[in-house]
């Protein structure tokens, strides 16, 4: 469960570096505009750009290699899988066959194509909300997207999935030790049958906490609004430099995303 808590931990986010130090709602309108000319892009030089830039600019504030793989390890499955199933589904044109175990396995040219512009908005996409999460704090977040007058019921639900599911991740860690200590795991079938047991017994204890959650904030006087503590200082001249360089940049990137390379 190690890896789960240093995906999701803000530890790199709490550092001070150039990034962190950006203001959250500039970093916001960086990233919503970014994503949405990402899916736009009728190319992968876009995706690929946004890919790029995002490594660059995580190795500036010295982010380790390992970590942004172990973030992006997830999504680049998905992105494996889906251009694997759409070489093998796709389009008429042979472009590569193979027998594996008996099983011939035909990968279409069109298929692939269709597959790789696909993943390459996968990784592109994730890429910016990597780089957007190492750099910015849920709290920071949350009062980002208050100033955007998302609702704040949106907000606090935000704002307790963060805070407790790591408390998810200790219950799992200590019922997945505890199933092993008692040789939970000797077998395949023993394995299946404890993951079952493991996971009806999360979903309970996490529907208690969750009572238990609610009936402590309802006795305190909690009745709805904002849970926020942090205060967002007014813009500074580079804050607002930045909202501008992405008013001229950002038709250039459509442009560019517009053009089809194949």
């Amino acid at each position: 469960m190690d890896f789960f808590h240093h995906t999701f931990s803000d530890v790199y986010a709490r550092k001070n570096n150039w990034l962190t130090r950006i203001d959250v709602r500039v970093k916001l309108f960086y990233v919503i505009s970014l994503l949405a000319i990402n899916l736009w892009a009728k190319n992968i030089f876009i995706p690929l750009l946004f890919l790029s830039i995002s490594f660059i600019v995580l190795f500036s504030i010295r982010t380790p290699l390992f970590a942004i793989l172990r973030s992006m390890l997830i999504p680049i499955s998905f992105a494996i899988l889906i251009l694997i199933v759409k070489g093998l589904h796709e389009g008429e044109k042979e472009w590569l066959s193979l027998s594996i175990v008996g099983y011939k396995m035909t990968f279409r040219e069109e298929g692939l194509r269709s597959g790789l512009h696909t993943c390459s908005k996968v990784l592109g996409g994730i890429s910016l909300v990597i780089t957007f999460s190492f750099t910015t704090t849920i709290s920071r977040l949350c009062a980002g997207l208050k100033w955007f007058y998302v609702p704040n019921t949106m907000i606090e639900l935000l704002a307790f999935m963060y805070r407790y599911i790591f408390l998810l991740f200790d219950e799992v860690s200590t019922m997945w030790t505890a199933q092993k200590s008692r040789l939970g795991h000797a077998s395949w079938g023993k394995m299946i049958k404890s993951s079952g047991v493991l996971c009806g017994l999360l979903i309970m204890r996490a529907f208690d906490r969750a009572e238990r959650t609610y009936e402590a904030m309802y006795v305190r006087g909690y009745d709805g609004g904002s849970i926020l503590t942090v205060n967002l200082s007014p813009w500074r001249k580079e804050d607002y430099a930045s909202f501008i360089g992405m008013v001229f940049v950002a038709p250039m990137l459509v442009y560019t995303g517009n053009i089809y390379v194949w």
